[in-house]
């Protein structure tokens, strides 16, 4: 997945063949304190679109919006478009794009650990149809290396298929474990009937970067990275 180039400062793209773009911004910009109005001056700014967005204020629910309406939604970690541009904000979470792979239709999605353990990506899915072709991106987030859990972790994913495979114990700290994220999601859209050369990983760790933000290496003080989808 890392094609990704730098397109101006702070700030990265992946183009698709149809035309429709994907940005992540990086630490030059903190997310944080932008609101609807400021996010439409970024944008405009930097060229990417003169339409207005539809942005979350996340709750690490599974709450998908189809076609929103520009403006901020509360509650939401996720939209379905073809048309308006769309954003969610992450600090090591999951930033997920699912996409028709023969039009402009995606879901763009903020998925933590509740949001994969809520599956909001099979929610994603099923609102865009199951007999859609897609292909899948999971961009920069924390990765296994710097995940380290507990037991109330576990507990949270017990039952949950294969999820042992992804678990390491840390040998220095019983009771602590590293979990690898990205590839239990990529064996759940495997699950949900995507293929695996379709779903493409960034393996860039956000929590050791110097280019994106992290909650966990940032603490109270964290920024936020916002993640666009410009159909």
């Amino acid at each position: 997945m890392d094609k990704m180039k730098k397109y101006a400062d702070g700030i990265y793209v992946r183009e698709f063949a149809d035309g429709a773009r994907l940005f992540m911004t990086g630490l030059p910009f903190n997310f944080r304190r932008y609101n609807v109005k400021n996010t439409n001056k970024f944008l405009r700014h930097f060229k990417m679109t003169d339409k207005p967005i539809s942005k979350t204020r996340q709750k690490h629910t599974k709450n998908i919006i189809v076609d929103p309406h520009p403006g901020e939604y509360v509650g939401v970690d996720g939209f379905i478009t073809d048309g308006s541009p769309v954003m969610v904000v992450t600090a090591d979470c999951i930033p997920i794009l699912i996409k028709d792979k023969h039009s402009k239709r995606a879901a763009l999605l903020h998925s933590g650990w509740r949001g994969v353990q809520k599956r909001i990506y099979c929610e994603a899915i099923n609102k865009l149809g199951r007999r859609t072709e897609l292909e899948a991106y999971l961009l920069p987030s924390i990765q296994k290396a710097s995940f380290q859990v507990g037991e109330d972790f576990v507990r949270e994913f017990k039952g949950r298929r294969d999820f042992n495979k992804f678990l390491t114990d840390d040998e220095k700290n019983p009771g602590k474990y590293y979990f690898d994220l990205q590839k239990f999601v990529k064996a759940e859209l495997i699950g949900a009937g995507l293929k695996a050369n379709d779903i493409h990983i960034s393996e860039h760790d956000t929590f050791t970067s110097e280019i994106f933000h992290s909650y966990r290496r940032e603490k109270s003080d964290y920024g936020l990275n916002a993640i666009i989808y410009i159909p």
